[in-house]
C-alpha cells in the first residue's frame, strides 16, 4: 500500500510539474517549436561548474560588463534552469513573429537586470511590460515567465493593393531625374469611399488587432471598418455621409477591441496622408516633380522613411496584441498537435520541431514570385531534431514526415543492404573515414516518373498534366531498368585510407620583357587522398565495351587486369578493375594489386562492421588518423597546425547513419564519440571549446 501511494504521490508531482510548462503557452499552431530542457542539461554539468568553465566565466564577463553589475552566477539572471526553455515562430500572410519563453524563478534578479531609468516599464496587475527602443520588440513578464516576441512585416503583403490601401501604406520609387511615388493607397478608405481633404490635413486611423493567432483567441482580424476621426475642415461625399451614420456602432467595437493596447497609445494612432491635388481616383497615383536630383532623392528618402515608420508601428500594434494574448487568454497550445507530441523525448537536452516543411515553403513562396507557386516541398510533412548527451558521445536524431505515396515509394527504393563482399577491403586501423550506401536502382527508376511529377507538376501547372505524363512514360520506355539495375545495383562504399604528399607537376605560362608568351612546367607539393571506391555490377558488358574503346584510343592501359586511365592532366593516377561481381577505382597501385591477389588483409572492426552492414546510408569519420598528415604548411604554419592536431587527438569517431523508415517517418541519426577521461559529452564540449579558443 505504501508503494503504491508513493507511485501516485509521483505521477501527480509529475503532472504537476507537466501543468506549470510554458509549452502551454505556445498557440496550436505555431511553426517551429524549439525547446532548451534546462533540467537535463544540468544534470550534466551542475551551475557551479558552468560559472567556473570558460565559456561561463566568459559570459558573465561580458554581461557584467554591458550592464554594469557584478554578476558571479548564471542563477543571478533569474531564470528557472530546472525548466525548460522555449523558442517559436508564427508565419502568416502579413507578420511573422519571433517569440521567446522563458521561466523565472527569482523575478526580483530578472528585473534588476533591465531596472534602468531611460527604460519605462508599464504595470498593469501582475504583468509587467517593457517596449525596446526602436519599438521592434516587447518583453512581457510575471512573477513565473517571460515573454519576448519580435516581429516584421512581410513585403509581398502591402504588395497586394487592397492590403495597402487598407492601412494607408505608400510604395515609394525613385527613378533618376525624377520621383515616381506609386501609391497602392494614396486615400484613406471609408466604406469603400473615398475623400478629399486639403492638402495637409490627415485621417488618424486606429489600427485594428491582427488575425487570431490560436484557436480561442478573442481578437479578430483587421476589416475595412476603421475608426475614422475627420477634422473640421473635411468634405465628406453625400453618399459616403449616410453610410457613416450607420456605421457609429462599429466604430465603437473597433475601439473597444483597441483597448487592449491602450498603454501604447502612441503606437496606435497612424497618419495616414489623404486625397491630395494630383492623384488620380484609383487606388494607384503617379506624382512627377522636377527640379534639383539631390532635393528629389532627399525628399525620396525622407517620404521612404514615413512609410517603414508606418509598416514598423503597424507591427508594433499587432505585436502588442499578440503578447497579450500570451497572459490573458485562454486558447488549443502546441501540446494538442500530434506530430509535435509524438516527436518529444524525455532524455533529449533539446529539441526543433517545424510543423511542415510544405506548409513553409508555401508561407515563403509569395517571395519568389512565378517559382513560389511550385510543390517543391510537396509531400514533405512535419521535421523534428533531437539532441542527446550522455557518458559515451552525444548524438542528434532528426526525423521527416512524408505523405503516404512517399513514404511507400522510399520503402522500396531503400529495400537493399550493403555488399558484405566491400567488408573485406577495410581497414579501420589506418582509414580516415568511409561512407557507404545501398538503395534499389530498379526501385528507383520505377518510382523516380512518379517524384517527379508530384515536386514539379504544380510548378509547371495543370495544364501541362498530360506532358508531364507523356514524359515520365517516355522515361519508363527508354530505360529499362532491370538492365540498368544488373550494371549497377545500387550499393556503393567509399573509402580514404590516407592522404599522400606527392610533387605534381603543371604548366604555366612566363613572359619576357617584350611580352612574349612561353610555355613552362613548374612543380608543387600537394596533399591527395588514398582512396578506394566499389560498387556492385552483375552485368560487366557495357564496362567491358567502354575499356575496349578506352584502349583502343590510347586513354586506358592494362597490366596483369588492372586498368590506369591515362590524363596527363589529372593530378593523380587513377587505376580500376572488375573483380568477384565489384568494381574498383583507386589511386593506390600497391592497395589495387593486394586486391587483384587476394592479399589484401582486412582489419575492420565489428562495430564498423554493424554500421555499413545494417544500414542504407552510413559514414565515419576518424579524427585520430588524421592527425600529422596534413602539412604545416597547408594549414597556416607551426602553431596552427600544432594546435590542430591537439584538437584532433582529443576527438573520437563521429558517426553518420539512416534508419529504416518506421510508418511515414524517415530518420536519420549523426553521432560522436568522446574519448576517455571525459565525464561527460556537455563536459567534453566546453573542453572542446576552450581548447579551440586559445
Amino acid at each position: 500500500m505504501k508503494k503504491i501511494l508513493i507511485a501516485i504521490s509521483l505521477l501527480l508531482l509529475t503532472k504537476l510539474n507537466y501543468a506549470q510548462d510554458l509549452v502551454k503557452k505556445i498557440p496550436a499552431n505555431a511553426f517551429t517549436v524549439a525547446t532548451i530542457k534546462g533540467d537535463n542539461v544540468f544534470k550534466l554539468m551542475f551551475v557551479k561548474d558552468f560559472n567556473e568553465s570558460f565559456l561561463g566565466k566568459k559570459l558573465l564577463t561580458e554581461t557584467s560588463k554591458s550592464l554594469d553589475q557584478n554578476l558571479t552566477s548564471i542563477e543571478d539572471f533569474g531564470i528557472n534552469l530546472e525548466k525548460n526553455m522555449y523558442y517559436f515562430n508564427q508565419l502568416s500572410d502579413s507578420i511573422n513573429y519571433n517569440c521567446f519563453l522563458i521561466p523565472l524563478k527569482d523575478v526580483k534578479k530578472f528585473e534588476s537586470l533591465i531596472n534602468e531609468k531611460d527604460k519605462k516599464i508599464n504595470i498593469n496587475g501582475d504583468v509587467r511590460t517593457m517596449v525596446l527602443p526602436d519599438s521592434t520588440s516587447i518583453i512581457k513578464w510575471n512573477n513565473n515567465m517571460m515573454y519576448f516576441v519580435t516581429g516584421s512585416i512581410r513585403g509581398s503583403f502591402f504588395a497586394d493593393s487592397a492590403n495597402s490601401a487598407r492601412y494607408g501604406i505608400k510604395e515609394i520609387r525613385y527613378q533618376n531625374n525624377y520621383d515616381v511615388s506609386v501609391a497602392d493607397s494614396a486615400v484613406a478608405m471609408v466604406d469603400s469611399t473615398y475623400t478629399t481633404t486639403p492638402q495637409n490635413q490627415v485621417l488618424d486611423i486606429v489600427i485594428a488587432p491582427p488575425p487570431p493567432v490560436a484557436k480561442g483567441w478573442t481578437v479578430d482580424p483587421p476589416t475595412n471598418k476603421q475608426t475614422v476621426k475627420k477634422s473640421k475642415n473635411i468634405s465628406t461625399p453625400k453618399s459616403s455621409k449616410k453610410k457613416s451614420a450607420k456605421k457609429k456602432s462599429s466604430k465603437k467595437k473597433v475601439a473597444s477591441k483597441a483597448k487592449k493596447v491602450e498603454e501604447f497609445e502612441e503606437y496606435k494612432v497612424l497618419d495616414v496622408p489623404v486625397a491630395q491635388e494630383g492623384y488620380t481616383s484609383d487606388s494607384t497615383a503617379i506624382m512627377t516633380q522636377t527640379g534639383n536630383p539631390d532635393e528629389q532623392y532627399d525628399e525620396y528618402q525622407k517620404e521612404r522613411a514615413e512609410q517603414d515608420a508606418k509598416k514598423k508601428q503597424l507591427a508594433f500594434v499587432w505585436m502588442s496584441a499578440q503578447a497579450d494574448q500570451i497572459f490573458t487568454s485562454n486558447y488549443e497550445s502546441i501540446e494538442a498537435n500530434k506530430s509535435y507530441s509524438a516527436s518529444l523525448d524525455n532524455k533529449a537536452i533539446a529539441e526543433l520541431w517545424v510543423s511542415s516543411l510544405q506548409d513553409a515553403y508555401s508561407s515563403i513562396a509569395p517571395e519568389f514570385g512565378t517559382y513560389g507557386k511550385s510543390g517543391l516541398m510537396k509531400g514533405y510533412g512535419s521535421l523534428s531534431a533531437k539532441l542527446f548527451m550522455d557518458d559515451k558521445s552525444f548524438r542528434i536524431s532528426t526525423g521527416l514526415e512524408l505523405a503516404k505515396e512517399q513514404a511507400d515509394a522510399y520503402k522500396k527504393i531503400m529495400n537493399r543492404k550493403l555488399n558484405k563482399k566491400f567488408l573485406k577491403y577495410i581497414n579501420s586501423g589506418k582509414a580516415i573515414g568511409f561512407m557507404g550506401y545501398s538503395i534499389d536502382t530498379k526501385a528507383y527508376l520505377e518510382e523516380f516518373p512518379k517524384l517527379l511529377k508530384q515536386t514539379y507538376g504544380s510548378f509547371l501547372g495543370k495544364n501541362m498534366d498530360e506532358e508531364i505524363e507523356l514524359g515520365t512514360d517516355l522515361f519508363s520506355l527508354l530505360l529499362d531498368e532491370e538492365a540498368v539495375s544488373k550494371v549497377i545495383k545500387g550499393d556503393a562504399l567509399f573509402v580514404i585510407n590516407g592522404l599522400n604528399t606527392r610533387d605534381v607537376t603543371y604548366t604555366t605560362y612566363d613572359y619576357d620583357d617584350d611580352y612574349n608568351r612561353k610555355e613552362v612546367t613548374k612543380t608543387k607539393k600537394e596533399t591527395l587522398p588514398d582512396f578506394l571506391f566499389m560498387f556492385s555490377s552483375e552485368d560487366n558488358r557495357l564496362m567491358n565495351k567502354l575499356i575496349k574503346y578506352g584502349m583502343n584510343k590510347n586513354y586506358v592501359t592494362v597490366n596483369n587486369s588492372i586498368y590506369k586511365i591515362e590524363e596527363k592532366k589529372s593530378p593523380i593516377d587513377i587505376y580500376f578493375m572488375i573483380k568477384d561481381g565489384m568494381v574498383f577505382f583507386g589511386n593506390s597501385l600497391t592497395e589495387m594489386q593486394s586486391i587483384s591477389n587476394n592479399t589484401f588483409a582486412p582489419t575492420i572492426s565489428k562495430s564498423h562492421k554493424t554500421l555499413l552492414a545494417k544500414n542504407n546510408f552510413s559514414f565515419l569519420f576518424n579524427a585520430k588518423n588524421l592527425v600529422g598528415k596534413v602539412p604545416t604548411e597547408e594549414i597556416g604554419g607551426e602553431e596552427t597546425a600544432k594546435k590542430f592536431n591537439e584538437t584532433l587527438g582529443k576527438m573520437g569517431n563521429i558517426y553518420m547513419k539512416s534508419n529504416p523508415i518506421k510508418g511515414n517517418v524517415v530518420s536519420a541519426d549523426i553521432s560522436a564519440e568522446i574519448p576517455n577521461g571525459h565525464e561527460n559529452a556537455l563536459k567534453y564540449l566546453f573542453t572542446l571549446i576552450e581548447n579551440a579558443s586559445k
